[in-house]
C-alpha cells in the first residue's frame, strides 16, 4: 500500500498539472517524511502507466528529485533496472518508449549544468548503465526485423553512459593515477574493471543503427580509453594525458545564459541562409538557454525578429535575406510563439505580453513597408489566438492596413484534398504561397505532400505543371525550404529521375522530355537558389544520372572517352540540330533525358569547334542553338550557360556568339519567366567571369554584361564586402563581435546597428582557414574572461561556431584534442578551447533534437489548432495508457487529504519487503560495492 499511496501523490500533481515549483515547494514542505526510493518508483510507474511517454512535466519532476539530491543517480537507475528485469516478458512497445524516455530524462539531468554528482555515485552509475547496454545491445544488433523502440532505448542508454563518462566525475572514475597513499593504491583493479566495462558497453552499442552525434560521442570516450589502454603501464607517458583530464574536471561548468547578441546572430545565420527552422531545435535552444522562462524567450523572440528585419531591411548588399525575414515574421514566428507559450506549464497571458512588447517593437518599424509588415504580425497572431481580433485592432490602429488580408488560416489536409480534386489547382497554390499572410506553412507543407504523392504514382504531367511554376517563382523555393528540408521534399523527385525508364514509355517522346526536363530544372533551381550540396538536394544513388551529372562539374568529355552509344547520340543530336530539317520523334525515343543532359557540354564545345573550322555557318549554329530555348528543351540552357562561364574562366574559345543566341528572350509566352529564371541563377558567375575578360574583349561581350546586370539577385550564397581588404578582416571581426556582446542590451534600440557578423565570419573562414578564425573567437573570449560579459561571450561565441559551419567545429575538435600541448604554452587559453567547447557540444545537442526521431513536420501541423487564450493543461491524451478510475474521486477530496497521504509516507517501515533495495541487492552490510552485486539480471 505504501507505494499506492506515493503513487497519489504523484499524480494529483501531474492531474492538477502542477508546476515543478509548486511540486518541489511540497516535497520541500513533507523533506522528513517522503522517502526518495518511494517518490522516484512513483514517477517511474507514473511514466509506464499513467502518462504519454513523451510528458515533459513528469520530465520535470524527475529532474527537480535528481538535481535536488532527494535520491543519487545510481540509486534511481537500480530501481529502473530491477523494473526492467521484472517486465522482461511482457515488454510492450509502450513499455520500450517509457524506458527510452526516462533515460532520455537522465541524460538531461547529467547535462544540466545544475547538476553536481558525487564520484562514488558516477562510478555505481557508469557500472550499472555500461552493464545494462553491454547486455541489451547484442539483442538489437542481432534482431535485425525487431522494433526500433529497442535501437531507440539503446540509443537512449549509450547516451547515458557517454555522457557520465565525459562528466568530471565520471572522468576522474575512468582515470588510472599511481599515487603513494594506501586508498589510492587500492583503486587500480576497480577502476580498470570499470574501464573494460565502459569500453565493451560503447563497442557493441556500435553494431546498433546510432545517430551521427552519438557516434561521436561513443568514439570521444572510447578514444581516450583505448589511449590509454595502448600506454599500458608507462607512468610517465600517462602523465600528460592525466594532467590534461585534470585540468579539464578543475574548469568549473559556464553558467548558461541568454545572450541577445546571440540569439540574433542564430536567427541571422538560419535566415541569410535560407536555411529550414527547426521549430523543435529553435524553442529548445532558446528555452534551455532563458532556463525555462517561457515568457522571456516570447518576449525576446517577439521582439528581436523585429530588430533582424529592420537590420535586413537597411542591408544594400542584398535583399533576398530581407524577404526572408518578411516571410519569417508573417508566416512562421507566429506559429512559433504559439508553441512557446502551449510549452509553458506556469502558463502567461499572451495577449498581454504582445500589448507590453508590441511598443518595443514598433520602434523598430521606421518605414511604411516595415510598418505593413508588423501590422500584417499583429493580425495574423490574432488568427493564431495570441491575440483577440479586437485587440489586434487597437494595436494596429485602423483596419485599412489590413482590409486585404484572408479571414482565417489554409489547414493542410483541405489544400491537398482540393488538389486531388482539381490539378490546376496546385499551381495557383504557389502564387498564394508568395503573398500568403500566415498560411505559407499549410501550403507549403501540402505542395511537399502533392509532389510527393505524384513522385510516388508517376503522374508526371502534373509534377511538371506545379515544378514549372515554381520554377517561375523562385520565392516559392525558400518559403518552402523555411519549413521543410530541401532533402526531404526534394528526395523523392531524385529518386524518380534517377529511377526514370526510357524504355517503358509508350507513345510520343518529346512530351516526357517536358516531363523530365520541368522536374530535373526544379532540383537546378533549388540548389542554385540555396547552395545545395548533393546530399542536401536528398540525393541517394551514388551511380545514378544525378550523381554523374553534378560530378561532371559541367565539363565537356573528350570523344575517346565517350561510349560508343553516346558517341552515337551525340552525332544524332548535332544531325538534327544543325543539317536535317528538325527534331524528329526518333531522336527523343532514342537519347533518354539522362544521356542528353549530360551531353550538353560536348555537344557545345563540338558545335562551336565546327563553326571556327567553318563546318557549320553562323546561320546554321544560330538556328540549331535556338532549339534549346524550345521549353521541352530548355532546362539544358543552365548546363550550357555554366560551360561557358567555365570556359571564359579556363579558355580563349570565343563563346560570344553562342552567348548571344542563348540568352536572347523565346518568344514562347510559356518560356519567358522560366527563361529569365535561369538567366538570374547564371548571371552572377557569368558575369563576373564577362567583367574578367572585358579587356581583352572587342566589345562584343561588353553588351552581354549589360543585359546580365538587370537580372535580379539569385542566391543566398554569402558574398562580402570585406573580401578584398585581407589585413583588416581580424581586427574588424574581433572588434565587431566584443562590441555587439558589450552592448547586449542595446542591440534592439532603433539606433543601434549591428554588424554582419554572420558574413563577416564566413568571409574570414575563406580568407584566414577555419583555424585562423577560431583563434580570433578565443581571443574574444580571453579578453571578455575578467569581464560581466565573460558568460553573454561564452554563449555568443558558441553560437558562431555552431552556425558558423562544419569546419569551425571541426577545428574546435582539433584543438581541444590538442588541449595537453596547449596547457603547457598558455593556460588561460586552454581554459577558453575548454569551456568554449563545452558549450558548443551543449548547443549542439539542443539544436539536434531530430535525432531522437521527433517528426516536429507533423507536431507544427497541430499548433494552429491550440487555443492558448485558453489553454486546457488538465486533459489526458488519450494513448496515455491505463487510467485509475478513483483519480477523479481523489482529485476531488482536495488537497489536504493528500498531503495527509504524504505525510503518512513518513511512518512506513524502510524495511518494507516491497521497497527494500538494499535487501533487494544485498547491501545491508556494505557501502554498495557493485563488484559485489549480482549482476546476471543482465
Amino acid at each position: 500500500m505504501a507505494i499506492n499511496r506515493s503513487r497519489k501523490l504523484v499524480r494529483y500533481c501531474l492531474s492538477r498539472r502542477l508546476s515543478v515549483q509548486e511540486f518541489g515547494s511540497l516535497l520541500q514542505e513533507y523533506r522528513n517524511e517522503v522517502d526518495g526510493k518511494l517518490l522516484f518508483n512513483a514517477l517511474v510507474d507514473c511514466r509506464i502507466s499513467f502518462c504519454a511517454p513523451g510528458d515533459p512535466l513528469l520530465s520535470l519532476y524527475l529532474e527537480h528529485v535528481e538535481i535536488t539530491g532527494i535520491l543519487n543517480v545510481s540509486t534511481a537507475l537500480l530501481i529502473i533496472i530491477n523494473k526492467w528485469n521484472k517486465s522482461k516478458e511482457s515488454q510492450s512497445l509502450h513499455i520500450l518508449e517509457c524506458y527510452s524516455r526516462l533515460l532520455q530524462d537522465f541524460v538531461m539531468v547529467i547535462l544540466s549544468p545544475k547538476f553536481k554528482a558525487s564520484l562514488d555515485d558516477v562510478r555505481a552509475s557508469l557500472e550499472l548503465s555500461s552493464r545494462w547496454l553491454a547486455s541489451l545491445a547484442p539483442q538489437v544488433s542481432h534482431e535485425l526485423d525487431g522494433p526500433m523502440a529497442k535501437t531507440h532505448m539503446v540509443e537512449a542508454l549509450a547516451f547515458l553512459v557517454a555522457s557520465l563518462a565525459s562528466t568530471t566525475a565520471g572522468c576522474e572514475a575512468l582515470a588510472v593515477t599511481n599515487s603513494p597513499d594506501s586508498v589510492s593504491r587500492e583503486l587500480p583493479s576497480r577502476v580498470q574493471a570499470l574501464r573494460i566495462s565502459v569500453r565493451q558497453s560503447l563497442d557493441l552499442a556500435q553494431y546498433s543503427t546510432l545517430s551521427s552525434h552519438l557516434l561521436s560521442r561513443i568514439n570521444g570516450v572510447l578514444d581516450v580509453l583505448n589511449q590509454d589502454a595502448s600506454l599500458g603501464g608507462d607512468s610517465s607517458a600517462q602523465l600528460p594525458d592525466i594532467r590534461t583530464m585534470q585540468f579539464e574536471a578543475r574548469v568549473p561548468e559556464t553558467h548558461m545564459v541568454a545572450s541577445r547578441a546571440a540569439t540574433i546572430l542564430h536567427l541571422t545565420a538560419m535566415l541569410s541562409a535560407g536555411s529550414t527552422i527547426d521549430d523543435g531545435a529553435l524553442v529548445n535552444y532558446l528555452c534551455t538557454r532563458h532556463q525555462n522562462d517561457y515568457q522571456a524567450v516570447f518576449t525576446d523572440l517577439f521582439i528581436l525578429s523585429f530588430h533582424i528585419l529592420r537590420e535586413q531591411f537597411s542591408n544594400t548588399e542584398t535583399t533576398l535575406c530581407y524577404q526572408q525575414c518578411r516571410v519569417f515574421l508573417q508566416n512562421k514566428l507566429p506559429s512559433l510563439l504559439s508553441m512557446i507559450s502551449a510549452s509553458s506549464f506556469n502558463g502567461f497571458d499572451t495577449e498581454q505580453t504582445i500589448v507590453e512588447t508590441w511598443p518595443l517593437a514598433l520602434g523598430q518599424l521606421s518605414t511604411p513597408e516595415l510598418m505593413s509588415v508588423g501590422f500584417r504580425f499583429i493580425y495574423i497572431c490574432s488568427l493564431h489566438r495570441l491575440v483577440s481580433h479586437s485587440t489586434s485592432i487597437q494595436l494596429i490602429g485602423n483596419d485599412d492596413s489590413i482590409s486585404g488580408l484572408s479571414k482565417g488560416l489554409y489547414a493542410k489536409d483541405d489544400l491537398v484534398s482540393q488538389v486531388i480534386s482539381n490539378h490546376t489547382r496546385g499551381p495557383k497554390l504557389v502564387e498564394e504561397l508568395i503573398r500568403s499572410d500566415g498560411s505559407a506553412g499549410s501550403i507549403s507543407h501540402a505542395l511537399v505532400e502533392i509532389m510527393h504523392n505524384y513522385c510516388r504514382t508517376k503522374e508526371t504531367q502534373y509534377l511538371k505543371d506545379l515544378s514549372n511554376a515554381i520554377i517561375r517563382k523562385p520565392a516559392a523555393i525558400n518559403c518552402i525550404t523555411l519549413f521543410v528540408p530541401p532533402s526531404f521534399w526534394l528526395g523523392p523527385i531524385c529518386m524518380l529521375l534517377d529511377e526514370w525508364r526510357w524504355n517503358e514509355i509508350h507513345g510520343e517522346a518529346q512530351p516526357v522530355y517536358d516531363d523530365f526536363g520541368a522536374a530535373f530544372l526544379l532540383l537546378q533551381v533549388c540548389k542554385a537558389r540555396l547552395s545545395l550540396s548533393e546530399t542536401d538536394l536528398g540525393i541517394r544513388k551514388r551511380d545514378g544520372f544525378l550523381s554523374e551529372f553534378y560530378n561532371n562539374a559541367n565539363a565537356d568529355i573528350d570523344l575517346e572517352h565517350l561510349s560508343e552509344e553516346r558517341r552515337t547520340h551525340l552525332g544524332n543530336w548535332i544531325n538534327a540540330l544543325y543539317l536535317a530539317e528538325g527534331l524528329s520523334d526518333e531522336l527523343f525515343t532514342n537519347c533518354s533525358p539522362h544521356d542528353f543532359y549530360i551531353l550538353i557540354p560536348t555537344l557545345l564545345r563540338q558545335s562551336i569547334t565546327a563553326y571556327h573550322q567553318e563546318k557549320l555557318t553562323k546561320e546554321s549554329l544560330k538556328a540549331g542553338l535556338e532549339y534549346l530555348l524550345e521549353p521541352f528543351l530548355l532546362p539544358s540552357l543552365f548546363p550550357a550557360l555554366n560551360w561557358i562561364t567555365r570556359v571564359l574562366q579556363e579558355d580563349t574559345l570565343d563563346t560570344s556568339f553562342i552567348l548571344d543566341v542563348l540568352i536572347k528572350v523565346p518568344g514562347s509566352p510559356e518560356s519567358r519567366d522560366i527563361h529569365g529564371t535561369i538567366l538570374s541563377m547564371s548571371a552572377g558567375s557569368l558575369g563576373e567571369q564577362i567583367k574578367s575578360k572585358q579587356m581583352h574583349d572587342d566589345g562584343k561581350l561588353m553588351a552581354i554584361s549589360e543585359q546580365l546586370n538587370h537580372y535580379p539577385e539569385f542566391s543566398f550564397s554569402v558574398k562580402s564586402r570585406w573580401f578584398n581588404d585581407y589585413d583588416r578582416i581580424s581586427t574588424t571581426l574581433q572588434q565587431s563581435i566584443i562590441t555587439m556582446i558589450t552592448s547586449n542590451e542595446a542591440v534592439t534600440s532603433p539606433d543601434h546597428s549591428t554588424p554582419d557578423i554572420t558574413t563577416m565570419v564566413h568571409t574570414a573562414v575563406g580568407v584566414l582557414g577555419a583555424q585562423g578564425t577560431l583563434r580570433i573567437l578565443l581571443r574574444v573570449l580571453i579578453q571578455l574572461s575578467d569581464s560581466h560579459e565573460f558568460l553573454s561571450a561564452v554563449d555568443t561565441i558558441s553560437t558562431i561556431v555552431c552556425v558558423g559551419g562544419r569546419q569551425l567545429k571541426e577545428a574546435l575538435k582539433v584543438q581541444h584534442q590538442s588541449l595537453g600541448r596547449i596547457l603547457k604554452k598558455e593556460s588561460i587559453l586552454a581554459e577558453a578551447v575548454v569551456r568554449l567547447h563545452r558549450q558548443v557540444e551543449g548547443y549542439t545537442n539542443l539544436l539536434t533534437v531530430q535525432d531522437m526521431n521527433l517528426n516536429e513536420f507533423t507536431f507544427a501541423q497541430h499548433l494552429s489548432n491550440i487555443d492558448t487564450a485558453n489553454p486546457n493543461l488538465d486533459g489526458v491524451p488519450t494513448s496515455a495508457g491505463p487510467m485509475d478510475t478513483q483519480v477523479d474521486q481523489e482529485q476531488a477530496d482536495g488537497i489536504d487529504q493528500v498531503l495527509d497521504e504524504a505525510a503518512a509516507l513518513g511512518s512506513l517501515d524502510s524495511n518494507d519487503a516491497d521497497m527494500n533495495f538494499d535487501a533487494l541487492y544485498g547491501l545491508q552490510n556494505n557501502d554498495m560495492d557493485l563488484n559485489d552485486l549480482d549482476l546476471d539480471m543482465f
